[in-house]
């Protein structure tokens, strides 16, 4: 029974449109290794709201920029091209989806939760010294993808995991299996990998609430599930009323021990001290970052 409901809701996102990408020819020059940052510059800079945006992140003081950077060449050195492509796709991917429905789900919160959770990823990659991974900053934003698909494409029955997760003080996931037998990262995972998404970010979304189960990309995974905790904390769920966890809850679970044996040294002062610059941060960013939300 649970394996054909399954297989109904994936033939349904099977019918969501291919993603429609910001700028095919940007997207084209940055699929060119050697193409020059002046040329794809100058392809910016056509695109006003596009550039604004790229600059407002690259100035974000989860990246930890020394001087401020004003103009989209000196942008796409500090971020990379293989970065920028990632925020074009994510870009995309805020345009596909509408603004609110009016009923259940608050998107704007939710996307909320998602740009910070992309800026806490970075934020942790840098603290860590992860190699430099040019995938965080999209993984991290679209890490909960599937909620939107669920709101959009199967309302009523999203309407009735809010309830479940507000009524039973219960996980997404946990209300998701009951009333759907599927998860949003289920969904999101396959949604992607017909997207023809890289596939380092289709498992750290598909993996971001279990990265000990990602035998591929596992450094991405703890960042990605750690940012998303990070964001909660800092006061940015996605729903208001979810089921809350505490920092020292987090900080002794058997998760935090599995991350710290994979050489991410946490331990719970360290998490508060974290938290409180996360706060500074958003809080220096006022509405900047938010930006990457208007359409």
């Amino acid at each position: 029974m649970v394996a054909n409901r399954i297989d109904t809701l994936i033939q349904k996102v099977d019918q969501i449109p291919t993603l429609p990408i910001v700028s095919n020819q940007i997207m084209g020059l940055l699929s060119d290794e050697n193409v020059s940052i002046k040329k794809v510059a100058g392809l910016i800079e056509k695109d006003q709201a596009l550039a604004v945006k790229i600059l407002k992140i690259a100035n974000s003081a989860f990246y930890g920029t020394l001087s401020k950077v004003s103009t989209i060449d000196h942008a796409l050195v500090i971020l990379g091209l293989k970065e920028v492509r990632g925020i074009l796709l994510a870009f995309s991917i805020r345009n596909f989806f509408p603004d609110d429905t009016g009923e259940g789900f608050d998107r704007t919160r939710f996307w909320k939760h998602s740009i910070i959770c992309s800026q806490v990823a970075k934020y942790l990659a840098r603290h860590f010294r992860v190699q430099r991974d040019d995938t965080l900053f999209l993984s991290g934003l679209i890490h909960d993808m599937g909620k939107v698909v669920f709101d959009q494409y199967f309302h009523d029955e999203f309407l009735q995991i809010i309830d479940y997760v507000e009524s039973n003080n219960e996980s997404f996931s946990r209300a998701e299996k009951e009333i759907l037998g599927i998860t949003h990262y289920q969904v999101a995972a396959e949604l992607l990998k017909r997207w023809k998404f890289p596939e380092k970010v289709l498992m750290n979304v598909f993996y971001h609430h279990a990265p000990w189960q990602d035998k591929n990309y596992l450094a991405g995974s703890i960042v990605i599930y750690l940012a998303n905790m990070f964001t909660k904390f800092a006061g940015y769920p996605c729903l208001a009323s979810e089921k809350k966890v505490k920092i020292d809850q987090f900080a002794n679970s058997k998760a935090m021990d599995f991350i710290v044996q994979s050489g991410f040294d946490l331990d719970p002062e360290t998490i508060e001290k974290m938290i409180h610059q996360i706060k500074d941060y958003i809080a220096v960013e006022g509405q900047g970052i938010f930006s990457f939300l208007e359409r």
